[in-house]
């Protein structure tokens, strides 16, 4: 996934500009949290960076909450690669 080479610079904008970026996440960017989150995979190695990323989201906003649950239904029985033993849920918890 393309997608993953963002992350690094996204966990270094939230970290540099802190309630900022998270108001931006929120504010500009539709469904940030189902966005980040097929990140959880290991595979793609920033998984520590999408859960401060989603955790700072999460925490300001209900909305991005409801969409990752609907996420979570919808997706978190799925095994994930590399060796499928674990699924996305699994891995967010």
């Amino acid at each position: 996934m393309r997608g993953q080479a963002v992350i690094p610079a996204l966990a270094y904008l939230f970290n540099k500009y802190k309630d900022d970026a998270a108001v931006v996440a929120i504010d500009e960017t539709i469904n940030f949290a189902e966005k980040l989150a097929p990140f959880i995979n290991p595979e793609y190695g920033v998984q520590k960076e999408v859960i401060g990323l989603l955790s700072d989201v999460l925490n300001r906003d209900q909305h991005n909450c409801l969409i990752l649950q609907k996420f979570i239904v919808k997706y978190g029985n799925e095994l994930i690669r590399p060796e499928g033993k674990r699924t996305l849920k699994q891995e967010m918890y």
